[in-house]
């Protein structure tokens, strides 16, 4: 089989794909930063849920006063 030449500007195009890998990591801060966000939001969340069950057992243990 005959040898098939390599030219330069082939080696050019994949020296630079791999440069675009520079990139990645600041999506990667901003998922993080994100995280700490989302984590925060179901934090709140889930206080006003356990505050909203505590109100509704409260409501559910109260009686009418006697006559």
């Amino acid at each position: 089989m005959p040898k098939v030449p390599v030219s330069e500007a082939a080696n050019a195009d994949l020296n630079g794909a791999s440069a675009g890998f520079g990139n990645v990591s600041r999506v990667r801060d901003q998922r993080e930063e994100a995280d700490q966000v989302r984590n925060g939001i179901f934090i709140g969340l889930a206080i006003v849920l356990l505050v909203f069950l505590g109100s509704m057992i409260a409501v559910l243990m109260m009686h009418a006063p006697a006559l």
